[in-house]
């Protein structure tokens, strides 16, 4: 399906056509309470040019800890949520959007250490409207994890239906699509992750695989090579932004090294059977 004013774009999905109706209507707080706070804000300022300053801070304060949840950065959500000294009332339920990035950040951690079952009661705790996209999108990691990947597709095309722009959504159903041997469909997730986010190392490093599966070589590599460039940016950003609040950042830039190590020791193994 597409969209009858673009014929060349998808049509909004439900989630998105409530999100423009509702900038339509120049409705901020409502943008606001479905934890679309980027949008929110720029309404408001639209609205009312001379909207309350406390207000405009708390929605751009808002605005990066939605940015930091959808990168799985949720520790630097909890970072920002507690920089900001002025909290409006009945702009959010701050009680519950807290509630749910401090569940976020148990969530993410138990991922990480592959413990689904710790990720999955930490995931419970996600009950907001804020970060439902987020609670699907994770959900669908612990369905891999678990070893069950029609659950984790459910999961994961329930995240994009609530947010079509949900990088790592995308990225995570591409590769499901590349291991049930879909490598166009793959590529073509991968591919619109990066036009999102051209950061996002891990999109870049899987159209790598899907590439080299089709036997792309030299985009395969190009792939890679921009994989090693996101990461180690991002590392590096990470690492200045742990040096400004203080804290040491000394094991971040482990990272970095051991990935650039291991796309390095791919690029020579591909090489050394005739890649470029």
């Amino acid at each position: 399906m597409t969209s009858p004013s673009n014929p060349g774009a998808p049509a909004p999905t439900a989630a998105e056509a409530r999100w423009l109706e509702l900038a339509r209507a120049r409705d901020w707080r409502g943008l606001a309470a479905l934890g679309r706070f980027g949008l929110a804000a720029q309404t408001l300022r639209l609205v009312d040019a001379d909207a309350d300053h406390d207000v405009l801070d708390a929605l751009e304060a808002l605005t990066e800890v939605e940015a930091s949840v959808r990168s799985k950065a949720p520790k630097r959500a909890v970072a920002r949520l507690a920089r900001l000294e002025v909290r409006p009332d009945g702009l959010v339920d701050w009680t519950a959007l807290e509630a749910d990035v401090a569940a976020l950040v148990d969530v993410a951690a138990a991922v990480d250490q592959r413990e689904p079952e710790a990720a999955r009661a930490a995931l419970e705790r996600v009950r907001s409207e804020y970060f439902a996209a987020e609670r699907d999108a994770q959900s669908g990691t612990v369905a891999v994890l678990e070893g069950d990947p029609s659950a984790a597709r459910a999961h994961l095309e329930a995240a994009l239906e609530r947010d079509p722009n949900h990088v790592r959504a995308l990225t995570n159903r591409g590769n499901l699509k590349l291991e049930d041997g879909d490598v166009d469909g793959a590529i073509a997730d991968y591919e619109r992750a990066i036009k999102l986010d051209d950061g996002f190392a891990n999109a870049h490093h899987n159209l790598g695989v899907a590439y080299r599966r089709k036997g792309h070589v030299g985009k395969s590599v190009a792939a890679l090579r921009r994989a090693q460039r996101a990461s180690s940016k991002r590392d590096a950003e990470e690492a200045r932004a742990t040096l400004a609040r203080g804290g040491s950042g000394g094991r971040r830039w482990v990272r970095p090294a051991l990935i650039g190590g291991a796309i390095l020791a791919a690029l020579w193994w591909w090489s050394s059977r005739g890649g470029p």
